[in-house]
């Protein structure tokens, strides 16, 4: 009955019927059909504490008894600041020299931040820099840079953007002459016309992939030769690597100008450097935030930052070594399963990601077994999603705040009978 009101009143329906009943326990969810599932999605990626967190009802609560529900930029009480002062002293602890916060409703609105606010400091830029398969939000301009034709399908073109090659695995080094190349080109064609460069450095919805150091180095390193503003989208790898911010894990702070966060922190917001501080009129909104968002998000960033979450050894690293060595155990039982997947010069890795973000691409990332991979799942127990755009692949963003090591080895249990089943199917 859920399902079908809410397919009436939003004129589509969901995915699987994942309608939680309020309650849960850790990894754990309730749904509103009495059943008790392992959470291996969390929202894409938001309740990196899954599901009632003491501390997270605890800062609810306390925020609930403040005379306002929302906060906007004429009128905020100090929960917003204290959240975005506790965003801008994480990202400088990593190694960017950010300025200042500026919190919003959605990560697809602080990204339109982030935009104008680079393209106000860079006036004769109209264009934009990003990569392949990347994801940016789904806004009108946003739409446009984000590498999906379905996300932008019968909408207007409203932004000129330069798309470059991403890092491929099974090319190496070549793959970086390539990026480096095209991004030579581009800024030939189009002298002093790119407001910006915008990179997620793990992708996401593009298929969790990852590029080393090396990768990023060479375009920053001409961006910053330009005056081209450097923007990291860590909306989506924010808390989940084996550091707080990708960029941190990368040792790329000095070259960052702009980062925007959302997801695992709650609230969403964009930092900036200083010399790009916009003039006044360019940044507003009614709402910013509400007071539970930004006061529980403040608090899960304190306690992400002091706790052991982080390292080579630290929870997101450990529960990715678990989810790792258990999809290679289960390609190597069963490779019937697990055909090759073609790239540029050789089989692209079946297993993949980072930290909290894990994938697997079973039968050669086929989108229609995935997809039924993924429902088989559902019905088994397990939440999860799929990424890429070809091949599709499995995706795991699970509540790497308080999954522990034997409840993945569980989970995989599941996902190996599933894709067994999957094999068995005509």
């Amino acid at each position: 009955n859920l399902m079908e009101r809410l397919a009436d009143v939003r004129g589509r329906g969901g995915f699987y019927a994942s309608i939680g009943s309020g309650r849960g326990r850790g990894a754990l969810i309730e749904l509103e059909d009495g059943s008790v599932k392992w959470d291996m999605i969390t929202g894409i990626g938001v309740h990196g504490f899954g599901h009632s967190d003491p501390d997270s009802i605890r800062a609810a609560m306390q925020a609930a008894t403040q005379d306002t529900v929302m906060q906007g930029n004429l009128q905020c009480n100090k929960e917003a600041i204290h959240f975005a002062e506790v965003v801008r002293s994480a990202a400088r602890r990593g190694g960017a020299d950010m300025a200042h916060c500026y919190p919003a409703c959605s990560g697809a609105m602080a990204n339109e931040n982030a935009m104008k606010v680079c393209m106000q400091a860079r006036p004769s830029g109209a264009r934009v820099l990003a990569f392949r398969h990347n994801f940016i939000g789904r806004t009108l301009s946003l739409s446009q840079i984000g590498d999906s034709a379905g996300h932008r399908e019968g909408l207007p073109e409203t932004m000129e953007v330069d798309l470059l090659p991403f890092w491929d695995p099974t090319d190496g080094p070549a793959s970086t002459e390539r990026a480096v190349h095209a991004l030579g080109e581009v800024m030939a064609r189009y002298p002093d016309a790119h407001a910006c460069f915008v990179m997620e450095l793990v992708q996401g919805e593009g298929g969790f992939n990852v590029a080393p150091r090396d990768f990023f180095v060479p375009l920053l390193d001409i961006c910053k030769e330009a005056g081209i503003p450097i923007w990291f989208d860590e909306i989506q790898t924010f808390g989940r690597t084996e550091t707080m911010f990708r960029f941190e894990g990368l040792d790329l702070g000095q070259y960052v100008d702009v980062i925007t966060i959302g997801k695992m922190a709650q609230g969403c917001a964009a930092l900036w450097r200083g010399n790009l501080n916009p003039r006044p009129g360019l940044l507003s909104g009614t709402y910013i935030g509400s007071t539970a968002a930004m006061t529980v998000g403040a608090t899960l960033i304190e306690r992400l930052g002091s706790g052991d979450w982080y390292g080579p050894d630290g929870r997101n690293a450990t529960l990715h070594d678990v989810f790792h060595r258990r999809a290679t155990e289960l390609i190597e039982a069963h490779p019937e399963c697990f055909p090759e997947v073609p790239g540029t010069n050789g089989p692209w890795p079946i297993v993949g990601g980072i930290g909290g973000m894990m994938r697997l691409t079973p039968f050669a990332g086929d989108k229609a077994r995935i997809a039924s991979i993924v429902k088989n799942l559902f019905d088994a127990g397990v939440i999860s999603f799929f990424c890429g755009h070809g091949p599709f692949h499995l995706r795991f963003l699970p509540p790497t705040g308080v999954l522990t090591p034997a409840e993945l080895e569980s989970i995989m249990d599941i996902v190996g009978e599933v894709i067994l089943a999957e094999q068995g199917r005509p």
